[in-house]
């Protein structure tokens, strides 16, 4: 999904950032000069990190197409939650007027093929997940769930 421009002007602007990679970089600007990698990270200089729908798109595509993940559910459920805070939005960093503030409210994904609905919100940070194959669908009952706001903290010494 993709908020504005729409997606296939997204996908054309992923060709600015052709040149970015997650290995190190390359002294592709002289060759005669003697230039290092001096940190980690250095071959996607140039990834946007504003807040801009479009810079957002650029940085959770990279981020998407070379991220690893293990092949468990629990790790690709956590994966996929790791590629999406790359991009959220802080309350504070885009203001919208009358003390309103523009914020990833929440994030969510779902296992189609074990029809388990995960999410997380803004002020809730744990992943919460519903099984939506035990609920019964005869179409008489609706099943709600209120989201789970409220931040959830496991103490281990408690």
């Amino acid at each position: 999904m993709t908020n504005n421009p729409t997606f296939d002007k997204q996908l054309f602007s992923l060709n600015n950032y052709m040149n970015l990679s997650p290995e190190p970089a390359k002294n592709s600007f002289a060759r005669s000069l003697k230039l290092d990698d001096y940190s980690r990270g250095m071959g996607a200089i140039g990834l946007p990190g504003d807040l801009s729908s479009s810079s957002r798109f650029a940085k959770v595509a990279f981020t998407r197409m070379n991220s690893v993940s293990g092949s468990s559910e629990a790790e690709s459920v956590s994966q996929f939650f790791h590629i999406l805070g790359s991009v959220e939005q802080q309350r504070g960093c885009v203001h919208l007027g009358d003390n309103q503030y523009e914020i990833t409210i929440y994030s969510s994904c779902c296992n189609m093929d074990k029809c388990i609905y995960y999410y997380k919100t803004y002020e809730n940070s744990q992943i919460t997940a519903v099984k939506l194959f035990d609920e019964k669908i005869d179409g008489k009952v609706l099943s709600r769930y209120p989201l789970r706001k409220e931040m959830q903290i496991q103490y281990e010494n408690q």
